[in-house]
């Protein structure tokens, strides 16, 4: 028994040194200065970018990337990582507290337009501070997400795009 539980070890130990080209990666590393972390972008991944001569945003898939020559390949172009000077980043949270906002606003005065035809209290009525806070959360909620859509993130002192390269070098 001890030796099969030996020869067990020694196929996993020697079929994982074979298999780490499998788990390397090449990928996009967004570093900001005094922040460990990178932000990793795989390939694969729908990027929107602008470039050094800044007549728009383009958006398009990484395909590969090239390592040596700096290269990000899309699938019509290969352009130099230095030309990229800023990635554009939707804002998800701002869509979803607009519709919680929407949502509050609109069910607000529902329950007030329903509290007052069932309460049978001829004293209480659905008053105009009820339309004005639906009003103004709907309003709110709609404008959130038109006002804060997008993250510019440009590079420069503080933040830079590098192409990352996790496979073992060849020897």
């Amino acid at each position: 028994m001890n030796t099969i539980l030996r020869y067990i070890l020694l196929s996993l130990v020697l079929t994982t040194g074979m298999l780490a080209p499998a788990f390397s990666q090449k990928f996009l590393a967004l570093e900001r200065y005094g922040k460990a972390k990178n932000i990793r972008i795989p390939i694969g991944t729908v990027i929107t970018y602008q470039l050094r001569d800044g007549q728009g945003w383009y958006t398009s898939e990484i395909v590969d990337l090239n390592f040596k020559d700096s290269l990000v390949i899309f699938p019509k172009i290969a352009m130099p990582l230095k030309n990229i000077v800023a990635l554009r980043y939707d804002q998800n949270w701002a869509k979803g507290i607009g519709n919680s906002l929407r949502l509050f606003g609109l069910s607000w005065s529902a329950i007030a337009l329903v509290g007052t035809l069932t309460d049978k209290n001829p004293t209480t009525n659905y008053e105009w501070g009820d339309a004005i806070l639906t009003g103004s959360t709907y309003a709110t909620g709609f404008l959130l997400p038109r006002i804060f859509k997008y993250r510019i993130v440009e590079f420069g002192k503080r933040k830079r795009l590098r192409i990352m390269d996790t496979r073992p070098s060849e020897r």
